[in-house]
């Protein structure tokens, strides 16, 4: 395994760490607001650093199309999708689900770009799926009562909202991958990304979700800690910054497949992790389903 597929991985302990600052900030925000404001600072933190880096060159005008696209669905779509998950499963349900989006990821390249798919990557892939099913029926306590295991809402809607995220970033992930091959800066592809699905979040925020908002929900800037900014603009450099960053170059540079099921193994770095803040054990379907998932994505990097 070389550092390049070791981008997943990287990938992966990144989005690990934003999932799990995720759920008090969307209470404080809401989920529409919060990510739009999460996408909104790390566009401006990646457009400082292409502009400082002298990062944006004339190659990334003629690939301006697959990126914008791409921004919309990995961002935009994805980015919304997987947080108002994250606010209905909370984070390890959410996580084992954003899992599906390596086998997503294989079956779009075996249709978009006649990549075969052997039986072995077949086999694989139904295990992410069975880890998925155990993770989502089995993979909570009947007594356990943390905010993070309850299911807010229809459950149903939850798991086709982190379903549709997962698509979303595999759809957007695939489309960035022409601009990297053609030499185009990493950074610049995920300034570039992230801005078009920051100008999206802020259109759909001010035109729609925001004239839909009670009158009782009446969020002035003024209200909030600064510490709570500070948290978001952390959350905003390790999740979009830094994980998404590393995630497009492994794409770049290596199989997206292999890196993007790397990035799949979110599920069980999380279950320690939900294990310590939580102080409550994961049920044994939790442990099970990760197991699967993870031994699907190991089949298919060893194969």
């Amino acid at each position: 395994m070389t550092f390049i597929e070791l981008s997943g991985l990287v990938a992966a302990l990144c989005w690990t760490l934003s999932s799990l600052m995720a759920p008090k900030l969307i209470l404080t925000f809401g989920v529409m607001r919060f990510n739009t404001f999460r996408i909104l600072i790390a566009a401006f933190i990646l457009l400082l650093l292409s502009a400082l880096g002298d990062r944006f060159d004339y190659a990334i005008f003629s690939h301006s199309g697959t990126l914008i696209l791409s921004g919309l669905t990995g961002i935009f779509i994805g980015d919304s999708c997987l947080f108002a998950a994250v606010s209905r499963l909370g984070p390890r349900r959410t996580g084992v689900l954003f899992a599906t989006n390596a086998p997503i990821s294989i079956l779009l390249g075996w249709l978009l770009f006649n990549e075969t798919l052997s039986l072995l990557e077949l086999f694989a892939c139904s295990l992410v799926l069975m880890g998925v099913i155990t993770a989502i029926l089995f993979g909570k306590r009947k007594a356990q009562e943390h905010s993070w295991e309850e299911t807010k809402g229809k459950l149903y809607i939850g798991v086709l909202m982190a379903l549709g995220g997962a698509l979303g970033q595999a759809s957007g992930a695939l489309l960035s991958k022409p601009a990297l091959l053609a030499g185009v800066d990493t950074i610049a592809v995920s300034a570039v990304r992230v801005s078009v699905g920051a100008i999206a979040l802020t259109l759909a925020y001010n035109l729609y979700y925001k004239h839909r908002l009670p009158k009782t929900d009446r969020f002035t800037f003024s209200s909030i800690p600064l510490t709570i900014y500070g948290r978001l603009v952390v959350m905003a450099c390790i999740g979009m910054v830094i994980g998404m960053s590393v995630l497009v170059w492994g794409i770049g540079k290596g199989n997206v497949g292999i890196v993007t099921t790397l990035s799949a193994t979110t599920p069980v770095l999380i279950l320690p992790a939900i294990w310590i803040t939580t102080r409550q054990r994961p049920a044994i379907g939790a442990w099970v389903g990760a197991i699967l998932v993870v031994l699907g994505a190991s089949l298919i990097i060893l194969n």
